[in-house]
């Protein structure tokens, strides 16, 4: 539920529409010009968190491919990381690097929850592949997945036996018969690794999943040096993180209450999405890890995700407790080395809703600054009490189109991105 309004609206309004940094257009020839004030905002930030208000409006895509191409070209950033399944991402990661395939048949498996229909991001893939290409043998630009393995449309992850079947898959390869014992431990639960499959384990036989996870991690580790040797460390790394990413599944399927299957939300489920975003901040860390001390990342996710406070407010009212969000832990972890951008649009989003936003909610009053498409630095907000104040209070803002989140702005995110219109991506239609 929004707050009203405090008197001061008008005032954030005032001092927004002075302050707003208006979006370029990236098929301007002056696209570069126009995005120093961005860079600028950006400084020094290895990772720049960019939210969006829901998945499926263009707008917010078509963004972030403008500004990772800004980043790369101007910033010097050598990664994207988006919320879809960690493991799956690797066929796009070597797609970009340069590697073989079709990128119309590598979508539909190499990005989770659907996400291979937006063709936005075909375009943000193609566009690193060119990229790379042009740099010949110089350092390529990476893509990658962070979000947990095996999601899909049902909330019930039935593709998660992927990630050990994955990571089994290269020990058999590199090392057929010093991992024989302990691939053989886990050998005959792979087929039940789902949520379903593992809400009808037995308790000994849930206790046997996780230790058999914990010990094919702890082969990996134990045997690095060799499992290189016979591979290479591109696929040790991405093997091993397959485990990591089934520990995470499993950790996650202990998490969900029994009456709340897939998408149905209950008191406890809050949980479930507590190990979630935190398996997400862990595999942004990942990701980071590789691209090594100069390595600098644009993590793309739905607002809930990036920002730095607890999703509370809207439909998740419900929960007994608000959950961490990922924005959470990598503050903890990054300090000023995160920079957090939400995303607004008080206008019509791709479902039945109307444009009006109650009065006191942030989208209202980005939307009074009246500036079309901009973003805006709140940091510098700190020198303007009256702002500063406002800022610091609950305020909601839209969330998957129909609900709204609760939080502090100034607490929350660094810098919001704030959209006039928001129009549905038009999806590419796949063959059945």
């Amino acid at each position: 539920m929004a707050r009203q309004p405090d008197g001061q609206d008008d005032a954030f309004a005032a001092w927004a529409r002075d302050h707003a940094v208006p979006l370029p257009d990236c098929s301007s020839p002056s696209y570069r010009a126009a995005m120093a004030p961005i860079l600028s905002m950006i400084g020094k930030a290895r990772v720049v968190a960019l939210g969006e208000p829901g998945h499926g409006a263009h707008e917010p895509l078509a963004f972030r491919n403008c500004l990772f191409r800004a980043l790369v070209e101007q910033g010097g950033f050598t990664a994207i990381a988006i919320e879809s399944g960690i493991s799956e991402s690797r066929r796009l990661h070597d797609y970009a690097a340069g590697g073989p395939g079709d990128i119309r048949r590598l979508l539909p498996g190499g990005l989770t929850w659907g996400f291979g229909r937006y063709p936005e991001n075909g375009e943000l893939i193609d566009w690193i592949r060119r990229y790379n290409a042009d740099r010949g043998a110089g350092r390529k630009i990476g893509f990658y997945g962070f979000d947990m393995s095996g999601g899909e449309a049902s909330g019930l992850w039935r593709n998660a036996a992927g990630t050990l079947r994955d990571g089994l898959a290269y020990l058999e390869r590199a090392a057929p018969d010093r991992s024989l014992a302990a691939r053989q431990a886990i050998t005959p639960l792979v087929d039940r690794f789902s949520h379903d499959g593992h809400a009808a384990l037995a308790p000994r036989d849930r206790t046997r999943l996780r230790r058999a996870i914990a010990g094919l991690i702890g082969f990996f580790d134990r045997h690095r040096a060799a499992l290189i040797a016979a591979s290479t460390r591109a696929d040790y790394d991405w093997a091993r993180n397959s485990m990591i990413a089934a520990r995470q599944l499993e950790a996650l399927f202990g998490a969900v209450p029994p009456e709340a299957p897939g998408a149905t939300l209950s008191p406890n489920l809050y949980r479930a999405d507590a190990v979630r975003d935190a398996a997400m901040a862990e595999n942004v860390r990942w990701v980071l890890d590789r691209e090594g001390p100069a390595g600098r990342v644009l993590v793309f996710a739905h607002n809930g995700h990036v920002v730095n406070a607890p999703l509370r407010g809207g439909i998740w009212s419900v929960y007994a407790q608000a959950p961490k969000a990922m924005g959470q832990h990598l503050r903890a972890a990054l300090g000023k080395d995160l920079l957090i951008v939400a995303a607004s649009s008080a206008a019509s989003p791709p479902a039945d809703m109307p444009d009006a936003q109650p009065p006191g909610s942030l989208d209202a009053a980005l939307s009074a600054a009246g500036r079309g498409d901009f973003i805006l630095d709140l940091r510098t907000a700190r020198t303007a009490p009256r702002v500063s104040s406002w800022l610091a209070r609950d305020r909601t803002i839209r969330a998957n189109f129909t609900t709204e989140m609760l939080m502090a702005p100034a607490s929350a995110f660094d810098a919001v991105v704030v959209f006039d219109r928001l129009s549905p991506v038009v999806r590419i239609v796949t063959a059945p």
